[in-house]
């Protein structure tokens, strides 16, 4: 599914839910969204685009252990899975 496209179901799926009467209670603003290095939300960006490890090290000039790196510390930061799911967290706390 395209980028752009991932964004605008989520966003309709969060503002059905916010009009929602069954919807938990709002979180304070600011809770529990991890921050993100500048680094981690390039590479971030370009793992929701599609690329692999090769051309996101290519595109930002450093080496694919590099990238390895980042997206082990983005698995652990955000809680994720896997990179599918990194992604849809990240888009969901609106990191990227």
């Amino acid at each position: 599914m395209p980028y752009p496209a991932l964004v605008r179901l989520l966003g309709a799926a969060a503002g059905s839910a916010a009009h929602s009467a069954a919807a938990p209670a709002a979180r304070p603003a600011g809770a529990d969204v991890p921050r993100l290095t500048a680094r981690q939300t390039a590479v971030l960006t370009l793992m929701a685009e599609g690329h692999g490890n090769a051309v996101i090290a290519r595109t930002l000039s450093c080496s694919e252990h590099t990238v390895k790196n980042v997206v082990y510390e983005l698995m652990a930061r955000l809680q994720a899975r896997n990179r599918a799911h990194a992604v849809a967290r990240a888009v969901r706390h609106s990191l990227i």
